[in-house]
């Protein structure tokens, strides 16, 4: 087959000379794009070279591969359909010792139909005859880049002068050239970056799926996709997010056992022809899936996952460019949904009970602190629940045992809680829910259900948990502060009745005792000492009747006669007020031992005074407390100071004596 003799490629570095006029130079810059770029170099060679009725033009992809990115002469829309062709491929029409300048070959039948064979699309008569083919490579940074080949029926059309003057012309133009191909991939990368940089700033408490969602059609635009997935590749292949083309269609079913393997292995798929490959889906090729790229997300602690990029068109796949730009952004969705992970980890445990696995305090305190925000048309009730004798039970199972049936708890209250309502564990063996319902809503009869649930819990063969429980209606008050305190006051006063099934004292007829009624600051913070104290019944009664005793002198309360018992009782703890703990400050008592109601009495007194005074500017909960710990084993008992600084954390002190 006659050919010139090959000559040094043509190079960008080298000056231009004549050839083209400065006009024509000037319309090349001025192309907004690649492809109108391309067009206007091949129409200039058409236009400048009588007799060649076609003009090709290959760039390199950078994998070895050079795509057809421009025809003149051809039917419109070819370039889109082609696949790609490898370099040795194109090279190998001009023998083994590497690329000549130029080279003509005469009789030689159509370069797509020798390049692509079987592959050529069908229908495109004009490639089906023979003809002279002129080659011109142009090399940039000492390496073929581009590729021009020009098809003429005579080969006269393609003489010494035509091919120099070709040679010129594309001497001129390569630089032309090699500026769009560098800025236009600088911009796409810039697009890329831009997305990538999106997706990590993407505020975390969006959705992730919708973070991925955003991501994927970022992908589908700027890969030229027309859809794309994120795929989980353990215990059979799902969809994470997707975006594009394929709703409804189960694209994630083109992923075989051996194409998880090998994505599971870290390598890239990619399969151009799908309807041709051994293991496709004839209703995905039914539905119109024809290109597929498969990129593995490099995977450290969470499950296998891959990007999944398709189209309907015959053959597609990103290009070299693309192509590492999207490990970088299957990278930055690796990074999002680790943080993500760990997030939602730290969320959990921030607003979880480790043991039972109900919120904790922290969530009861945010989500009570939300329920002002709301618009209600509802009923909204918190309730409370203390249970009864649980010290007994880590007393007599064991602390092993009494966190099982917590477990247990926290199992049940999750499994039958009712659609909406929250549950809580606020410490120790305290829990709390918020219920909402319509209007009709009974919260009397809500509240008890939650209690047979809770004593359904069984804590030996034959024992079950007992639980006191007090509740309040939003619509009853004002204030959060005061849903809470209402709910714990009634909480406190269904474990008084529970607890003193029969009174140490006689009372007025038709009164209840002191210990269910009285709800001052003073009463909550001296009751709950008291039963953290683990006093007895008549040791929480007569302490209730000196707290009302004391108040009764101080301020204005709601009245009541206490009986001649409680009175007495009353009178002994008020006689010790003002002593030190241990009884050495007072005369005549030395080293007697002061009653705990007594040291309770005076440390609760205390703490409410420096909260609430008579005079001068109250102090701030911290403050408060700790001008008493300063006290501790002087004034007060140690042992009952540190209880209260444990019972402010975990049973809302603030909240009752403020």
């Amino acid at each position: 087959m006659p050919s010139t003799p090959p000559r040094r490629p043509l190079r960008l570095n080298r000056p231009p000379s004549g050839g083209i006029g400065l006009e024509w130079l000037q319309s090349l810059l001025a192309s907004r794009t690649s492809e109108a770029l391309h067009a206007r170099v091949l129409a200039g060679l058409l236009h400048g070279l009588k007799g060649v009725e076609q003009a090709l033009l290959w760039v390199k992809d950078g994998h070895r591969r050079f795509q057809l990115v421009a025809a003149e002469g051809l039917p419109a829309g070819l370039v889109r359909g082609l696949e790609g062709v490898s370099e040795a491929a194109l090279r190998g029409r001009y023998g083994s010792q590497g690329w000549p300048e130029s080279s003509l070959q005469e009789e030689e039948p159509h370069p797509l139909r020798v390049l692509l064979g079987e592959r050529l699309p069908p229908g495109l008569s004009q490639v089906n005859r023979s003809g002279a083919v002129l080659t011109l490579p142009i090399t940039a940074e000492d390496e073929v880049w581009v590729v021009v080949q020009l098809w003429a029926l005579e080969a006269r059309a393609l003489g010494p002068e035509a091919r120099g003057w070709a040679a010129e012309y594309l001497g001129q133009a390569g630089p032309v050239l090699r500026e769009f191909h560098l800025r236009e991939r600088a911009e796409r990368q810039a697009l890329w970056l831009a997305a990538i940089n999106a997706l990590l700033r993407a505020p975390r408490e969006q959705a992730l799926e919708v973070t991925l969602q955003d991501a994927l059609e970022e992908i589908t635009r700027l890969s030229g996709a027309e859809g794309a997935r994120l795929v989980l590749l353990e215990e059979g292949v799902r969809s994470l997010a997707q975006a594009g083309w394929g709703a409804g269609v189960p694209v994630e079913a083109a992923i075989g056992p051996q194409l998880v393997k090998l994505a599971q292995r870290g390598e890239q798929v990619s399969i151009p022809h799908y309807e041709l490959y051994p293991g496709h889906q004839a209703e995905l090729v039914k539905a119109g899936l024809r290109s597929l790229f498969l990129l593995p997300i490099q995977r450290e602690t969470q499950e296998g996952a891959a990007l999944l990029l398709f189209s309907t068109r015959t053959p597609w796949l990103p290009d070299a460019q693309t192509q590492a730009l999207l490990l970088d952004m299957a990278a930055a969705i690796g990074v999002v949904r680790r943080e993500w992970t760990l997030q939602r980890e730290l969320a959990w445990a921030a607003y979880t009970d480790p043991l039972t696995g109900l919120g904790n305090r922290r969530a009861f305190e945010r989500d009570l602190a939300h329920l002002s925000a709301k618009n209600y048309g509802r009923t909204v009730v918190l309730v409370l629940l203390d249970l009864d004798g649980f010290k007994g039970i880590n007393d007599t199972y064991g602390h092993v045992h009494a966190d099982h049936v917590l477990i247990r708890l926290g199992g049940a209250l999750r499994a039958k809680a009712r659609a909406g309502d929250r549950a809580y564990r606020l410490g120790g063996d305290e829990f709390a829910l918020i219920i909402e319902g319509p209007q009709s809503l009974n919260p009397a009869r809500t509240a008890e259900r939650y209690r047979a649930l809770f004593e359904e819990v069984r804590v030996s063969d034959s024992e079950y948990l007992r639980a006191s429980l007090g509740y309040a209606v939003l619509q009853d008050v004002t204030e959060l502060n005061q849903l809470w305190r209402e709910a714990d006051d009634a909480m406190y006063r269904d474990k008084a009745m529970r607890r003193t099934q029969t009174p140490l004292f006689a009372l007025p007829q038709g009164r209840a005792s002191v210990l269910q009624v009285l709800s001052t600051p003073l009463a909550r913070v001296a009751r709950r000492l008291g039963y953290a104290a683990g006093l007895l019944p008549e040791e929480l009664e007569a302490l209730m009747a000196a707290c009302f005793v004391l108040e009764q002198k101080q301020q204005e309360i709601e009245p009541l006669e206490l009986s001649e018992g409680e009175q007495r009782a009353a009178a002994r703890i008020l006689s010790f007020l003002g002593a030190r703990w241990d009884g050495h400050s007072m005369p005549g008592v030395k080293g007697e031992h002061i009653p705990k109601t007594a040291r309770i009495l005076a440390l609760a007194s205390e703490l409410v005074k420096l909260l609430r005074p008579a005079r001068g500017h109250p102090l701030p909960l911290e403050e408060a407390l700790r001008q008493v710990e300063v006290s501790a084993g002087s004034r007060f008992d140690p042992g009952l100071v540190e209880l209260l600084l444990r019972l402010k954390n975990e049973l809302g002190l603030e909240d009752s004596a403020a």
